[in-house]
């Protein structure tokens, strides 16, 4: 019988070790499933990016920039928002229903070669989409594949490439007990996609983690750009789509507008043109285009929405958070909101909530649909604790709602991009899509 684009997301949720690293046996069962499929990963140009934050904003910078180039490119994304499709893109359209059906039945069937092994070699599900989203390239002959790291670096699935630039936006806390409680083990974890001989871009200035991502540069003789050192931004003025920034490294660009914004989205674009410069593609005209018009959904995203102003921020750890709090001062000052916070179990929640709590004159607290946020009512105490009004609605949809109702003109939506994810699709689809129950 065959199955449709629902029954692969059942399958890939519910049957695969979804929401767990397995790191038993480091990257030989991706190794192997990848060669059971004809090295799909080869045969075209790639761009990989990681870090604790950014990586995905100078993914869809880079994606954007090569799409307007004019180059047949592919992207992966992670995690989507509310749209299993949004992971894969090539130049800029998602992925169709029909292709996932098509690109996971050859996959799976290489899966279940290596279920066959036992439990340690069953591909998680992440190593299963990794697989699919390197033969959808190769079938579909993309020249270029901006690939972004789904966590860490040096065991990640998608660490089997060798690309034109290795990226690393940014080392900070986050999945500590995965990747260490240090900044200097987290970077040797996302140093870990280092190549030899392949050149290195890094938006990271902090000593500690820095010397580590040099260390690791020079053992494997991978040429190093530092911000900061071989290429600046500067001439920054903010305003709401619309950021105005020069750029100096081997060019000097005056006046780009950037629609991304934030002060960090500055930094994350810089970080993405040094990476285009160092890889010989840089083009003025093209890049000053692609900057006007690359959004990265559901980071400081501004939507009007029933009157409001509703700020949707995928902020999910503190260094997310403190960057939200600086980018409220500076595009909203003084201005009344209301929160829908719901942070994961994992998060280090008070730091999180120390971060923000003064913004809001009240507070819905909701629970993002994941396992890993059983303990979500724990956030309410956190604000009152600090005196912000807070109430207690378990389903997002509904806490959203309730935030519409209040006389305050602006709502933030942030915590978790699961969260962000919910209340965008029912702004932008008007709809809980079929695939949201399933995952």
């Amino acid at each position: 019988m065959k199955i449709g684009y629902l029954d692969v997301l059942r399958i890939l949720y519910n049957e695969r070790p979804h929401g767990k690293v397995k790191i038993g046996l480091g990257l030989k069962r991706i190794e192997r499933l990848l060669e059971l499929l004809e090295n799909p990963q080869e045969g075209y140009k790639k761009f990989h990016i990681t870090g604790t934050n950014g990586k995905g904003s100078v993914a869809r910078l880079l994606h954007g920039y090569l799409t307007r180039l004019g180059v047949k490119t592919g992207a992966f994304f992670s995690p989507h928002l509310y749209t299993f499709r949004e992971r894969i893109l090539i130049n800029e359209k998602m992925i169709s229903e029909d292709d996932v059906v098509e690109i996971f039945e050859e996959v799976y069937e290489k899966v279940k070669v290596l279920d066959e092994l036992g439990e340690d070699w069953m591909p998680s599900f992440f190593e299963t989409l990794t697989a699919m989203v390197y033969l959808y390239f190769k079938k579909k002959r993309v020249d270029w594949a901006v690939i972004e790291v789904g966590l860490g670096g040096r065991l990640d699935a998608t660490n089997v490439i060798i690309p034109e630039v290795s990226v690393i936006t940014t080392v900070d806390f986050d999945h500590m007990k995965i990747l260490g409680d240090s900044l200097e083990k987290i970077a040797w974890e996302k140093a870990g996609i280092i190549k030899e001989g392949v050149p290195v871009v890094t938006g990271e200035t902090k000593r500690e983690p820095l010397r580590v991502i040099e260390e690791v540069a020079n053992e494997r003789s991978a040429p190093l750009s530092i911000l900061e050192r071989d290429f600046f931004f500067c001439d920054t003025s903010l305003g709401l789509n619309e950021n105005l920034f020069s750029y100096r490294g081997e060019n000097y660009f005056k006046d780009l507008v950037l629609r991304m914004n934030g002060r960090h989205q500055v930094q994350n674009a810089t970080v993405a043109i040094k990476t285009l410069e160092v890889s010989k593609l840089l083009e003025e005209h093209t890049l000053r285009h692609t900057l006007k018009e690359v959004v990265n959904p559901g980071r400081f995203e501004v939507i009007s929405y029933e009157g409001k102003k509703v700020v949707l921020d995928g902020a999910h750890n503190v260094s997310g958070m403190s960057v939200l709090a600086m980018t409220l001062e500076d595009y909203l000052p003084n201005e009344e909101m209301i929160g829908v916070i719901g942070i994961l179990d994992d998060k280090e929640r008070e730091k999180m909530v120390e971060k923000i709590h003064h913004f809001f004159g009240k507070v819905y607290v909701t629970k993002p649909r994941s396992h890993r946020a059983e303990r979500f009512y724990e956030v309410c105490d956190m604000f009152k604790k600090r005196k912000v009004p807070c109430e207690l609605v378990e389903k997002g949809i509904d806490a959203f709602e309730k935030a519409l109702k209040d006389p305050s003109e602006i709502v933030v939506v942030a915590g978790s991009l699961y969260l962000v994810g919910e209340i965008r699709m029912l702004i932008k689809e008007g709809k809980v899509l079929k695939e949201w129950e399933i995952s």
